[in-house]
């Protein structure tokens, strides 16, 4: 497996190991599992084909709520 180096401050690490300690895994394991989420993070195949495939007459889009009769808010 290659090996890859990162050059990252102290806050940036600090934060790594506690998430690392939290979830019970190495660095290298934590830091590979965000590198796996970000870099094969995408949509099903065909996702946005779906965008308006749900029509029929029935459906219609609800009348604008009237605020005016909404309670006042207490200042906190």
């Amino acid at each position: 497996m290659a090996q890859l180096t990162l050059y990252v401050d102290e806050e940036m690490i600090h934060k790594i190991e506690t998430a690392a300690k939290r979830e019970h895994l190495s660095i290298s394991k934590w830091v590979k599992q965000r590198l796996d989420l970000t870099l094969h993070h995408h949509w099903p195949k065909h996702y946005f084909d779906l965008f308006g495939a749900l029509a029929h007459e029935t459906l219609e889009r609800p009348g604008q709520i009237d605020f005016s009769k909404d309670r006042k808010r207490e200042k906190m």
